[in-house]
This record gives structure tokens, sequence and C-alpha cells, in this order.
């Protein structure tokens, strides 16, 4: 029993700077799951590419990444099984505190106000305050003014905005009603995110293989593009106008599947 109640000492001394960190960052806590989830799956899918499509554990180009790839996805397995459910519930709970938030009806609210108070506890402070703010801008409670941390911006905004969008750049420049579907919206961004990153990777490090086997040529888009030969040169090399067109279409991808500032034409919502 001493033994026991020992090790339950040491641990909880161990763990008292965590915890107590950990309840600093309460507004955060979305954020921080959602982060360390990203990072702990980035690091899963790089060792799966590496050991399954590079065929990196019998590559002798590739001996010098074997030990910190598989140092990286026993990271990413210990970031998940940790964080991962953490997430999942938070962002539930975030999702269900949203439609609330878009509610107006008082009886609606109402049946749901406690589910609804208790999510946005666990999310916040900001939380909180938003949604003490709505039940009094829709009449479920009264008072005088609403509270001050309702205007305040949670860490997670701007990917919720992003991710739950109907209205974005792109919306606001076409006539095409399913640039507003969010489905939609998440695929443009995210692929003109990939296209970002992958070009940047090209221009700066190499995608393509030289004449000894080494993966450290930058390909020219504009001669992959046409098939008259799959040309490349030793990176970096920033001279490829067409690598800087990709970049820049790819970013322009990117930035159209944001949400658009300022209210939406009146006009063109009522044709709609």
């Amino acid at each position: 029993m001493s033994i026991s109640r020992s090790l339950k000492r040491v641990q909880s001394a161990l763990l008292s700077p965590f915890k107590a960190w950990w309840k600093g960052q309460r507004d955060r806590h979305l954020a921080i799951l959602g982060s360390t989830s990203f990072i702990g799956f980035s690091l899963l899918m790089w060792a799966v590419v590496f050991f399954f499509f590079l065929d990196g554990a019998a590559d002798p180009e590739l001996a010098d990444w074997v030990s910190n790839t598989w140092f990286g996805l026993l990271i990413g397995v210990t970031l998940l099984i940790f964080a991962a459910p953490e997430f999942f519930h938070y962002q539930a709970q975030c999702s269900f505190l949203l439609q609330i938030l878009d509610t107006t009806s008082r009886a609606d609210i109402g049946r749901q106000r406690k589910e609804a108070q208790e999510a946005a506890t666990l999310l916040g402070s900001v939380w909180t305050a938003r949604l003490e703010a709505h039940l009094i801008e829709v009449g479920v409670t009264r008072s005088r003014g609403t509270p001050d941390d309702a205007d305040k911006r949670a860490p997670e905004d701007l990917l919720i905005r992003w991710w739950t969008t109907k209205d974005s750049n792109l919306s606001r420049m076409s006539a095409i009603d399913g640039l507003r579907n969010p489905i939609i919206n998440r695929t443009i961004g995210s692929i003109g995110f990939t296209m970002m990153l992958l070009q940047l990777c090209n221009m700066a490090f190499g995608l393509v293989r030289n004449a000894a086997g080494d993966r450290v040529n930058t390909l020219v888009i504009w001669d992959w593009l046409t098939g008259v030969r799959i040309d490349s040169v030793p990176s970096p090399y920033y001279d490829d106008i067409s690598g800087w067109f990709l970049l820049l279409v790819s970013t322009a991808l990117f930035w159209a599947s944001f949400p658009a500032s300022g209210e939406r034409n009146a006009v063109v919502e009522e044709e709609e």
C-alpha cells in the first residue's frame, strides 16, 4: 500500500505543473487539441508515405531518415491516442453550440439550454459569453447588457469561420450557387493550400530526382505541362515563370476559400 501511495504522489507531483498549465489555457483547449491532433496525424501520414510508398526502409539513399521517421511515428501515435479523442469531443460540442447560436427559436433553445451551457463552459469564457449574449438577444433571459467577452475572439474562430462559411471570397466573385457549399469551399481551399506547399518545396528543395537518383531537382512546370520534355534543374531554382504562376494561382485559390469581409450584397441575396 505504501508503495502504491508513493507512486501516486510521484505521479501527482510530475503531472501537477501540466495540470496547472492546462487549467490556465481553458480558452485555448480546442485550438491546442486541434493543433496537436493535426501534428500527430501529419507524422503518422508521413510514416505511411515513407515506408509504404517511398520504400524508405529499403532505400539506401533514405537511410538517414529511417530512425527519425520511426521516432516521428511514435510521437504521432502517442499524440493521437491522447489528443484526438478529446479533440473530437470538443469539436462535437463546438458544432452543437454553433447550431444553438444560429437558432432563434426560443422553444428549441429552451429545450437545449442546459446542454448548450455545458458545451460553452467546456469551450471557455468567450463561448460562455457568446451564449449568454445570444440568450439575451432571443429573449430567453433578461439582462441590462451583454457580456463584455462576447465580442472577443477565440483562437479557433478563423478555422471555424473557414470550415463553415457559405460566403467565401470566391462565391462573391461568381454567381454559381455551388460555391456557397461549405464542402466545395473546403475542397477548393485544401487543393490550393496543398498545391502552394508542394510548389514551395519544389522551388526551394526540389521534388525531382537528378541523374544520380537524388531527389534534389526543381521541376520546370511549363515543360512538364506541355509534354515537350520533363526538364528539371538543381534546386533551389526561382527563375521558372510558370512555377511562380502556379504558386500565385494556388495561393489565390487558398485565399478565395476564406470568408469574405463585410455584408453580402442584398441585391444578390434577393436574386438567389
